[in-house]
């Protein structure tokens, strides 16, 4: 019975012990604030006085992020952001940016599950926050095809790792309430039918080129219904990469870009204009149109960095209407990840066929973070 006694006691301290770490990570979860402020001048607000001049520079607050994240259980986590953009600061709108909970341990094949409300991985630069972006202003492709909030929808994700050997592959799936898009780069449902369905997936791959260089590529599609009247449907392809080159623990090179292709069929354009033939009588056209960004973003000295970026895009319902832009920017992180100030400037241009503007932007943005959601990720 001693022999017994001794051999369980050690066991169930192990045990208590570790049912205290649990209840510690479950009951506390890590908490994080990150608020970001905005500096802006440009030289377009005058331009229809026949003027060109920049603007008195406006001081804004851009958003309030904050973050709620634990783990649930040795086999999953939950996730949740909470957002006050700038406008909503007075009344105080908190809104859910992210609600979602991760199964990434205990499923058949090594599956990982994720439902909830999330940024679907799509593409590269819709599952980062707008905080770790190396720029301040978002890249004209994202914005016109999936919104300035992204391609952020209530569904379900299952992704799995593929046997490739030694590259890194992963396939993921999502089922997709279908809202998202109807409320950016289509037409909103205020009948208040039931909702449309929507696909995205994304297969990628990471390649490790040498012991200082690798390369992350992916293809991603899209589907739904942007149209809830006519149930016109929409089809997204896209293409991305990011390489990254890090010669030293300070120093470090990124390339990234990417390419969406937009092809739907449309009874009417985003206005609810019907489109006519020449008859007079409705129709349905095809519509394709395309839009892509690629940067560079140098980072030295741990503390700074510098980049560039391109943007082209038509839009989701014409391709006459197109914009084009060209940023550079610049970033300083004297405390780390905890603090960062980022210098952009970026020439845009707007092109319709009625007329044509180009309007030149200044922002200086500052942020910071308490708690372990870090600003900006190294």
């Amino acid at each position: 019975m001693h022999r017994f006694a001794g051999t369980v006691a050690p066991f169930l301290v192990i045990v208590a012990v570790s049912n205290i770490g649990l209840s510690q990570t479950t009951v506390n979860p890590d908490i994080s604030v990150i608020p970001r402020f905005l500096i802006e001048s440009n030289d377009g607000e005058k331009f229809s006085q026949g003027k060109r001049e920049f603007s008195q520079p406006d001081f804004q607050f851009q958003e309030l992020e904050l973050a709620i994240q634990s783990y649930l259980n040795p086999f999953s986590r939950a996730d949740v952001i909470l957002t006050l953009p700038g406008p909503d600061i007075e009344a105080g709108k908190l809104g859910i940016e992210e609600l979602y909970a991760t199964v990434f341990r205990g499923l058949p094949l090594d599956l990982n599950l994720r439902f909830g409300k999330y940024r679907v991985e799509y593409g590269k630069i819709n599952v980062a926050h707008p905080h770790a972006w190396p720029f301040i202003t978002q890249p004209l492709s994202q914005a016109r095809f999936l919104g300035e909030e992204g391609l952020n929808d209530l569904g379900i994700s299952a992704s799995i790792l593929l046997p490739t050997g030694d590259v890194y592959s992963k396939l993921t799936v999502d089922l997709l309430r279908g809202g998202a898009i109807g409320e950016t780069a289509g037409i909103s449902d205020t009948s208040g039918s039931k909702p449309f369905y929507a696909n995205s997936a994304r297969l990628m791959s990471f390649f490790t080129l040498t012991d200082e260089s690798d390369l992350e590529v992916g293809l991603s599609t899209l589907t739904g219904i942007h149209d809830p009247y006519n149930r016109d449907r929409f089809w997204y392809l896209n293409a991305d990469f990011k390489y990254k080159y890090k010669p030293s623990m300070y120093t470090s090179l990124v390339l990234q870009g990417e390419y969406l292709y937009n092809t739907r069929s449309a009874s009417q354009d985003q206005p609810l204009v019907p489109f006519l033939n020449a008859a007079g009588g409705p129709e349905t056209r095809t519509i394709n149109s395309s839009g892509l960004y690629i940067y560079a973003d140098y980072q030295f000295f741990k503390l700074y960095s510098i980049g560039a970026r391109y943007d082209w895009s038509e839009a989701p319902y014409s391709k006459d209407d197109k914009a084009s832009g060209v940023s550079v920017f610049a970033g300083y992180y004297p405390v780390e990840e905890t603090l960062g100030l980022r210098l952009e400037y970026q020439h845009l241009k707007t092109e319709t066929p009625v007329a044509a503007t180009a309007v030149n932007t200044i922002v200086l943005q500052v942020l910071f973070s308490l708690g372990p959601h870090k600003a900006h990720p190294f």
